[in-house]
């Protein structure tokens, strides 16, 4: 693939120099990222403690309980024996790694700070590293001041911003997806082998995480397809960066096989192609079920619908409940009913004739990568788990994040600063309500 140009930078009410829009980053930018990225973490590790004294830990059947143990210690000792470890580390095996880690070098702290916190903190610290990769991205196709706009309403999302304050590993699904649509898009503007090995690395402990993080692949495979046709020798490094999925897949697999445990006797827990079978025996493919689906993929993945996602819990089964899958409910209040208005505003503003086309237009392959992996993800999820589907909406909040971000950064609208930083804080509010588990300002009563 070869180097796309930088071209004309999207403009606003002047026209901007290209070198605001993908240009390396100067220090006050990098200081503006790490400070959002600090008070991110900041954020979701308090939101932890929230969560855990609320008992708020397992909506939308997340598996915190699992993840627990690994702040127990002796990970890889208790492996073989202990049916939680031995699951999550045949499915998630990065997380896993990580948690070992990150636990052996905190484990001074544990006199002072318990050590499920210690745990919960690393989760926080990558949901934080989440959001720098999100303004990295942003920064390399929008003005580079509204990157840390868009990185607040990224961070501030109920997705991000939910399981980055849990123990559970789909906030690592959902940072190494950002660092590879990162990685991609400077790799975009100049092809270099070091570049190509290390969005192969990432895509590599991606699929360690989460097989189906192999998706990623057609990102780059649709946007050279629409910059280059079938250009097989301008292309061909592709073929080979898509191995990383079978291979991830055969080394979960043998790791499956090796540390067998008792979670090994279920065909839910199994391996790759069990679990898969099974669950798809479970599912109901209707009208009703497709709705329910897009709703908690494309709107509650974003924001709350309302402060009390406790509907059909059943703590019995460790199921902490879920959102009533109406677009109705967001107008219960009015922090929610507004974001939904200013959200139609924006939207709107994509629609209409830009200001200028020019940065949109170079960057429509990328567009089209962005729509063909958000929907693949989509549709997979739809077949595989549609009532869990919340669990594996986040790892493409950057992807629906990018898609408006770019052509809105085009628009005619004024004041599109002041739009931004108004949605980040109804967002703050919306979303803060469900995290501490009252209606507080997102309520009218």
């Amino acid at each position: 693939m070869s180097a796309t140009s930088d071209g004309a930078a999207i403009t606003d009410h002047h026209p901007r120099p290209a070198s605001q829009v993908g240009a390396p980053a100067s220090w006050g930018s990098r200081l503006v990222f790490a400070f959002i990225s600090l008070a991110a973490f900041a954020l979701y590790w308090y939101s932890s403690f929230l969560l855990e004294e609320r008992q708020g830990t397992t909506h939308f059947a997340a598996d915190t309980w699992f993840y627990t143990e690994l702040a127990k210690g002796d990970i890889f000792g208790r492996m073989v024996e202990e049916s939680e470890l031995s699951r999550i580390f045949r499915f998630h095996t990065t997380t896993v790694f990580m948690a070992a880690g990150w636990m052996k070098i905190f484990s001074p702290l544990t006199p002072w700070i318990d050590p499920l916190y210690i745990l919960k903190g690393m989760f926080a610290a990558v949901g934080a590293a989440g959001v720098w990769a999100a303004m990295s991205a942003f920064a390399q196709v929008v003005p580079r001041w509204y990157a840390p706009l868009w990185g607040l309403i990224y961070a501030l999302s109920l997705g991000i911003w939910y399981f980055s304050s849990l123990e559970e590993s789909k906030i690592v699904s959902a940072t190494l997806a950002g660092l590879y649509i990162a990685t991609y898009l400077k790799l975009r503007q100049e092809w270099t082998i070091r570049g190509a090995g290390l969005l192969t690395v990432i895509l590599f402990f991606a699929c360690l995480n989460e097989i189906v993080a192999g998706f990623l692949v057609i990102i780059p495979v649709v946007d050279a397809l629409v910059q280059h046709g079938w250009n097989v020798l301008r292309s061909r490094w592709i073929a080979w960066h898509g191995l990383v999925g079978p291979v991830a897949l055969a080394i979960l697999e043998g790791i499956g096989r090796a540390w067998p445990g008792a979670g090994g006797t279920h065909p839910e827990g199994a391996s790759h192609f069990s679990m898969f079978f099974y669950n798809l025996a479970q599912n109901d493919y209707d009208a009703e079920s497709l709705y329910a689906f897009a709703v908690r993929w494309f709107f509650f993945n974003f924001a709350a619908p309302e402060p009390h996602g406790d509907h059909w819990a059943d703590p019995s089964i460790n199921y902490g409940g879920d959102f009533r899958p109406v677009l109705s409910t967001y107008f219960s209040s009015p922090a929610s009913a507004a974001l939904v208005l200013l959200a139609g505003v924006m939207l709107v503003a994509c629609l209409l004739p830009r200001r200028s086309s020019d940065r949109v237009n170079e960057l429509s392959g990328f567009l089209l990568a962005l729509l063909a992996y958000a929907l693949l993800r989509a549709a997979f999820f739809f077949v595989f788990v549609p009532k869990e589907c919340f669990l594996f909406s986040n790892s493409v909040t950057l992807a629906h994040m990018l898609m408006i971000a770019i052509p809105f950064a085009a628009s005619r609208l004024p004041a599109k600063p002041v739009l931004l930083l108004v949605f980040a804080a109804l967002l703050f509010v919306t979303n803060g309500a469900f995290i501490a588990g009252h209606d507080g300002l997102a309520s009218s009563n």
